[in-house]
């Protein structure tokens, strides 16, 4: 899970910047702490660093909705096996897996195409045959 946007920091920066470099720092909120390890790698500037934290905090709203539309689908995966809805090798079966399909798409949607401020579908309940 990604850390709420005030805690975007030099550290998340560095990472994102230079995600292969060495490197260490006493207080993840202070570039001054920074020491540098890596001879083939450019040690980024503080510059570079509160730039790329401005460029992560804005994306961190996406990669949320991303993450969590994710997860829905993960829970819904189950609604996708064949013969859940076939009532010829199935029972009880899904009788509603129609609006499984259409939940799923809306979440494939956040997914693929996130927003800031998602409205989120909600979840239809399985409906069993008897």
């Amino acid at each position: 899970m990604t850390n709420p946007v005030n805690q975007i920091n030099y550290c998340n920066a560095l990472l994102s910047l230079t995600p292969t470099a060495q490197w260490s720092m006493t207080n993840n909120d202070d570039y001054s702490t920074l020491s540098w390890y890596s001879t083939d790698i450019a040690q980024p500037s503080k510059e570079q660093c509160d730039a790329q934290i401005e460029i992560l905090k804005l994306e961190q709203p996406l990669e949320a909705c991303k993450e969590k539309a994710s997860s829905l689908l993960y829970g819904t995966d189950w609604t996708t096996i064949p013969d859940v809805a076939n009532p010829s090798t199935s029972n009880p079966y899904l009788m509603n897996q129609a609006a499984f399909v259409a939940y799923r798409n809306q979440l494939r949607q956040l997914a693929v195409n996130p927003v800031a401020d998602p409205v989120w579908p909600v979840a239809p309940q399985a409906q069993w045959s008897s």
